[in-house]
């Protein structure tokens, strides 16, 4: 970069990191940095928009994680219905008032000494002092480091080579209802079946999501857990919709009116994992933080956001150069530990979009089988690598016959030999 374009750009409050994207995951890590003395600003196009998505956690993650006084519900347990009936999971589930969460958090940020800026990213140049952010608008902004939160197919932060992500699409409506609910448990998953209209809807195999809201209120959702899609993840919305009309109709839910909310939801699922020897940092959808099997991300980003605060606090307090930090922090983004349980991960996804919706009802019948450690560790993404294959080999083991002989083709395939060679870690050139 030229001298008189460095000279030119603006710095705000002398801003050491530069956090783009003010979602959950831009939030949180700037919340986290502000209160480890980094001067932070957050780079969005419309800041304080409110966000699109409900975003929903298991209670005890909440708890543990710092934002149960954010919950708007809570449900004391959860159950998944499969052909073979019912399974209560004695696990609690939670859905947070994100509105609230959202304009706290800023405020915290702002009351710390952080920037919010309104503006759209165009392009980032990396020298020898730091970082510039060129805006649409013709800001120039100046800072030593920057991280990207921006969501997933973000365009400035380079991925290893692999697949092209499978998908998580759903149809989400709230409604008024004519029968008073239960307020005891939610639906985490029902992979019941609608009917012979099935057939007839090209879709792949869905479940549905619902959450009473209220005696007279239910937010329902169909969603397709993981596929290869043939069209734009979009383009499914339709059926999906038809689908969960069909559902709710045969499972007797009267309802009044038109619907209250609307959700429309696509997760990138198994995206490739960022490569650690670029200078661009990445957090939450732009690290590829989805799991990969369950399409969570929000308590991953509320685990980590404290231990990439604080490298991101001592590579500032001891900054020479933009030369390391950027390689030591990316340490922080992923270990390798949390590398080779993605990797893990990454093969569940392969087995669930190989399978049609009767063999999803028995795999996943089976795997709420296990003891509770074992599928509460991997629906939150907290077990270890050597928990998470023991409970894959235990899983393995109980299995129908069927199912076996996919996981183990799967593991001595392609889809097996990809993942033992990323076990080392972040890529790099």
């Amino acid at each position: 970069m030229r001298a008189a374009d460095r000279s030119s750009a603006t710095t705000i409050a002398a801003t050491q990191l530069w956090i783009v994207g003010a979602g959950p995951a831009g939030l949180a890590l700037a919340e986290a940095c502000v209160a480890r003395g980094v001067r932070v600003s957050v780079l969005a196009p419309d800041p304080r928009a409110a966000w699109r998505p409900n975003y929903a956690m298991w209670l005890d993650d909440a708890t543990s994680l710092g934002v149960e006084p954010y919950l708007a519900h809570r449900w004391p347990g959860t159950t998944a219905r499969f052909a073979a009936g019912p399974r209560p999971l004695d696990r609690g589930y939670a859905l947070l008032d994100d509105r609230r969460w959202q304009l706290e958090s800023l405020a915290r940020i702002e009351r710390a000494g952080g920037s919010i800026v309104a503006g759209t990213l165009a392009a980032i140049d990396h020298d020898d002092e730091g970082v510039q952010l060129d805006c649409d608008d013709g800001q120039r902004l100046r800072g030593q480091l920057v991280v990207d939160a921006t969501g997933h197919g973000s365009r400035f932060v380079a991925l290893e080579a692999g697949p092209a992500p499978a998908y998580q699409v759903a149809w989400g409506e709230q409604w008024a209802v004519e029968k008073e609910l239960e307020l005891d448990r939610a639906t985490f998953m029902d992979w019941s079946s609608t009917g012979a209209a099935e057939s007839d809807e090209s879709l792949p195999p869905t479940f549905c999501y619902a959450l009473p809201l209220a005696r007279d209120r239910l937010f329902a959702e169909e969603t397709v857990l993981a596929a290869r899609l043939d069209h734009a993840p979009a383009s499914y919305f339709p059926a999906l919709r038809r689908r969960l009309d069909r559902r709710l109709e045969l499972q007797g839910v009267g309802r009044i009116g038109e619907p209250l909310e609307l959700e429309r939801c696509v997760i990138p699922m198994g995206a490739a994992l960022p490569r650690a020897d670029q200078r661009t940092l990445a957090f939450g959808g732009a690290a590829s933080m989805v799991h990969p099997a369950t399409g969570y991300l929000l308590t991953t980003v509320l685990r980590r956001r404290a231990r990439v605060a604080d490298a991101i606090a001592t590579e500032l307090g001891h900054w020479v150069s933009p030369g390391g930090p950027s390689r030591r922090i990316w340490q922080a983004i992923w270990t390798p530990a949390e590398v080779r349980a993605w990797r893990l991960y990454s093969f569940g996804l392969e087995i669930i979009c190989a399978l049609d919706r009767a063999a999803l009802d028995r795999f996943f019948a089976e795997f709420f089988e296990l003891p509770d450690h074992c599928w509460r560790g991997f629906v939150s993404g907290t077990a270890p690598t050597p928990e998470l294959m023991a409970t894959m080999l235990r899983y393995f083991a109980s299995v129908p016959a069927p199912i076996r002989a996919r996981l183990g083709s799967a593991l001595f395939g392609r889809e097996g030999l990809r993942m033992l060679r990323g076990f080392g870690g972040l890529q790099r050139s």
